[in-house]
């Protein structure tokens, strides 16, 4: 779907998944809300919790890929077949290296595959080869975990936690595609099908972990950064009814209640804002009637033209002071400067080629900052590569980030 040039394919491919990521779906899924239980209360709060009691520093946004890749891949597999990313170290750690080591090395692949395929074939390659080697890794790994989620879903291994929620829709969709086409169902797909429904689901793992993982860490940087904000958020978060303390770890409070906290959406949208996990150009290509675009002369159809969430972003007239990190601009405005905002507000994207998972991002960002910040204070021990690189997703120049964890008592 995320490469798909056309926009039917793109549209049927999006109808597929779009019910499962809808936030209705989402905040009334017992299953998300129990992947969202056990990633908080049996991974994520353990951990933290061990290195204050140690008082050793954690580095925070390794762990937050490794936060991120389990709500993703759980939601995508069934808790039973996550990554578990949070707990096994020396796997996140592999992974990672797969996975961070290509990004230098993806403008041939991602612009001129074709041509990248041709050189290939003849001995000259444009991409070093261990970037191959680590791309046949991550795809065995997530062909893997599509073989468990199907032997989950068809009882031939053993069951617990969470259904495979994205794997049984697109598997649903596809035979249902097939019946329409007037072919039988099948228990089993080709290795074909299998190839294209692992292609889709590799997207969301990537875009899911990637994105999500640097908004924690601005958000961790921020918040340490403002301690005064922490008061202010804990308060607000001991309005929710259970609270996220790890004393009431048997129950969450609802979906709904953690996504209307005022505070922490404004903390979440304004991190999101300043520190955009996408800030590169999102490319698009104008339709076959000739168009105008953004005040332009009416362009050819079939060119591509771009925007990025870096500059909308940066709108002085409707972001003053926009180099500031202050939440408060989102509690403060009226409704037509919030209308404002929300029009260039371009995190996720806008219209048809909006990020599918957009919801499930914000769901996993808000239950993670309300968990941390309801049990702990945090404080900077090293951020001295805090600034964002200047590239298509952009986390952290030194891809790290030391902070130190103190429980409330």
């Amino acid at each position: 779907m995320f490469s798909t040039k056309e926009n039917k394919p793109h549209a049927a491919r999006k109808r597929m998944l779009s019910n499962v990521f809808s936030k209705s779906f989402l905040q009334s899924s017992k299953d998300a809300l129990e992947m969202t239980r056990m990633i908080i209360f049996d991974r994520l709060l353990p951990t933290l919790d061990s290195s204050a009691v140690k008082d050793s520093p954690v580095e925070v946004h390794e762990l937050n890929y490794g936060t991120t890749m389990d709500f993703v891949s759980s939601y995508l597999f069934g808790l039973s077949n996550d990554a578990n990313f949070i707990l096994d170290v020396e796997m996140r750690i592999r992974f990672l290296g797969w996975y961070w080591g290509r990004v230098d090395h993806s403008f041939w692949i991602q612009e001129l595959p074709r041509l990248t395929q041709i050189f290939r074939r003849i001995g000259i390659n444009l991409v070093p080869k261990w970037v191959h080697a680590a791309n046949a890794e991550i795809e065995a790994w997530l062909l893997g975990k599509c073989k468990a989620a199907e032997q989950s879903i068809n009882g031939a291994s053993e069951y617990h936690g969470t259904n495979p929620i994205v794997y049984g829709q697109l598997r649903d969709s596809f035979n249902k595609t097939r019946t329409e086409s007037g072919h039988a169902e099948k228990t089993e797909f080709s290795v074909q099908e299998e190839t294209l429904i692992a292609s889709e689901l590799l997207d969301h793992v990537g875009a899911g972990m990637d994105t999500s993982g640097i908004t924690l860490t601005y958000i961790y940087w921020e918040m340490s950064r403002n301690p005064e904000q922490q008061d202010r958020l804990r308060k607000e978060l001991l309005t929710l009814s259970p609270t996220l303390e790890m004393n009431n770890r048997s129950t969450l409070p609802s979906a709904r209640s953690v996504d209307g906290l005022p505070l922490l959406h404004a903390i979440v949208m304004e991190t999101l804002r300043r520190h955009a996990a996408i800030p590169g150009s999102q490319p698009r290509i104008t339709p076959s009637t000739p168009t105008p675009v953004a005040g332009s002369p009416p362009l050819p159809g079939g060119v591509r033209i771009s925007a990025q969430a870096y500059s909308l972003h940066r709108n002085e007239q409707v972001f003053p002071e926009p180099e500031v990190w202050r939440p408060e601009r989102w509690l403060d405005a009226d409704a037509s400067q919030k209308e404002d905002m929300m029009r260039w507000f371009w995190a996720f994207g806008s219209g048809p080629r909006m990020c599918v998972g957009s919801n499930l991002a914000m769901h996993e960002i808000k239950y993670v900052t309300a968990a941390v910040y309801s049990n702990f204070t945090t404080s900077i021990v090293d951020d001295s590569g805090m600034h964002q690189v200047d590239s298509y997703t952009a986390g952290p120049e030194g891809e790290e980030l030391l902070l130190k964890f103190s429980r409330i008592q």
